[in-house]
Parts: structure tokens; C-alpha cells; sequence
């Protein structure tokens, strides 16, 4: 179990080699030339060493152990020895999943609650809908699933970045050349006036018959063998979160705050009041 102390210099570790390595190295190639003149990736590449030093230590941890839970995700990669023959790439694994959860579904949670907060007529849609099935069902009930499915929409936390394997021409004939690194963000996909009606708009009902369109271009843990590996546990969460809190408590916007699209996208300063029900 982490400390709090190794919580916190893990928090901003994953922001400083985040930073360097997925935003800024590879558009500007130079860097890693030039990497010892400059401090920010001086502190980037201390950063990795420390990230690496921590698997080290959690998988150290494991192996002294006497006994451990069967099941669980770090058991299963430590003993997965044909998929992660050597400790570096199960350390690997391990980190990817310690980086790509720590944020994301509590970013998701808040963006949907914010959104329910500023719509007290969904909100109340919402609440209603959860009272008439019991609370082991929510997560079957369809007017949630509308509801976190417009919320991820018009907020996404995450991006993609993936090298192209070909050439690709698009649809408006040019070319992205084999290697190149390409960065999308959900955002651009998710607000497209073409696929998707008054998009900046909170709208549920929305997925009540969605088109061909919105369904095929509507994939917020992204899709291929490099998808989001931890997704059905974030929609578990996020199903439970959400059901739970407007199940027992009305929503009212206190601060709005603001959108950081740092890293991942995420509510900086948002308040929200919450009254029992």
C-alpha cells in the first residue's frame, strides 16, 4: 500500500513525464538531443526513474508476501509470465495501470454530476427512473446509461495518440505518411455538429434512438488492443457513483469553475451544493 507521501511525489511524477514525453518530446524531436540543457526534462527523466523505482518496489512487495488474494489485477501480472516474461515489462504494466486510473473515472464521475447539477429537469428524470428498480439494478437502467453516455460525450477526459502503421488518406485527400504520431481528442469526435445535433447541448434522450453515426462515432475508452484495459471497472464505478449520489441527494450548481485540458480533461474549481432527498 502506498503512503501518502509516495501518493503525492507519484501524482506529480506522472505530470512531469506526461508532460515531457507525451506532449512536448514528440513535437519537438530535439529534446531528447538536447535533453541535459533543459530543466523540464531534466525533472521529466528523474521523474521516470522514480516511477520505475516504485513498480520495483510494489512487485518486490508481492513477492514477499506469504500469501495473496487470488483474482486480483497485480497477482495476475506477476504470474502472467508468457504475456510479461521479464520484470520490466510487468513493471510496465503495472504503472500503465496506476497512470491510466488515477484520474480519468473520478473526472468522468464529476463532469456527469456537474452536467445533472445544471440540468435539474434530467437530474430529477434521473431520480426518478432509479426509485422504481431496486438499488442491486441500477446499473440496468437505461435512462442512466443515456444519462453517463451524453455526460462522457460532451466531456471526455481522454485523448489518443497513436503512430500510423501506413499511409492514410482522408476524406479530404491528404496524407499523413507512415510514423507520423498523430493526437486526437475525443472532443473534436464527440461535439462534430455532423453526427451530432445542437451538440454542445446536454441531452440524454439523444441516445433514446441514436443514429448509425453517433454509435459509431461514439467510443470514449477508445477501441483496438490498445483500448482502455480498465474499462469495465470505470463503468462500474461510474454507474454506481452516479446512481448513488442523485439517488439520495439533489444536485445545484454552487461555482462553475473551469475546464483544464491538461493531460487529461478535467473540472478545476466547480462546486456543487447537495440537499438530502
Amino acid at each position: 500500500e502506498m503512503s501518502e507521501q509516495e501518493k503525492d511525489v507519484f501524482g506529480k511524477d506522472i505530470e512531469l513525464v506526461m508532460t515531457e514525453f507525451i506532449r512536448k518530446t514528440p513535437v519537438f524531436p530535439f529534446r531528447s538531443l538536447l535533453g541535459w540543457f533543459i530543466p523540464e526534462r531534466r525533472r521529466a527523466v528523474a521523474a521516470a526513474k522514480s516511477l520505475n523505482a516504485l513498480s520495483i518496489k510494489i512487485m518486490k512487495e508481492f513477492r514477499a508476501k506469504e500469501t495473496t488474494i487470488e483474482g486480483t489485477i497485480i497477482k495476475l501480472i506477476m504470474e502472467s509470465d508468457g504475456a510479461f516474461p521479464t520484470d520490466d515489462e510487468k513493471g510496465a504494466q503495472l504503472l500503465g495501470l496506476l497512470i491510466a486510473g488515477r484520474d480519468t473515472t473520478a473526472h468522468s464521475i464529476a463532469f456527469v454530476l456537474i452536467e445533472l447539477a445544471k440540468n435539474p429537469n434530467e437530474q430529477t428524470k434521473l431520480r426518478e427512473s432509479l426509485s422504481q428498480i431496486s438499488p442491486e439494478n441500477w446499473a440496468t437502467s437505461e435512462h442512466l446509461h443515456r444519462v453517463l453516455k451524453e455526460g462522457m460525450r460532451l466531456n471526455p477526459v481522454g485523448l489518443s495518440i497513436r503512430e500510423t502503421g501506413r499511409d492514410i488518406l482522408t476524406s479530404k485527400k491528404e496524407l499523413i505518411p507512415k510514423g507520423s504520431l498523430c493526437v486526437m481528442h475525443h472532443l473534436m469526435l464527440f461535439r462534430d455538429p455532423n453526427v451530432f445535433s445542437n451538440p454542445n447541448a446536454f441531452a440524454p434522450s439523444r441516445w433514446e434512438e441514436p443514429t448509425r453515426e453517433m454509435m459509431s462515432s461514439f467510443h470514449p475508452f477508445s477501441l483496438g488492443k490498445q483500448n482502455c484495459v480498465g474499462q469495465s471497472l470505470a463503468r462500474a464505478e461510474v454507474y454506481g457513483i452516479v446512481a448513488r449520489v442523485c439517488s439520495e441527494f439533489e444536485l445545484s450548481m454552487g461555482e462553475e469553475g473551469i475546464v483544464d485540458h491538461t493531460l487529461t480533461t478535467k473540472p478545476e474549481g466547480a462546486r456543487l451544493r447537495a440537499r438530502k432527498v
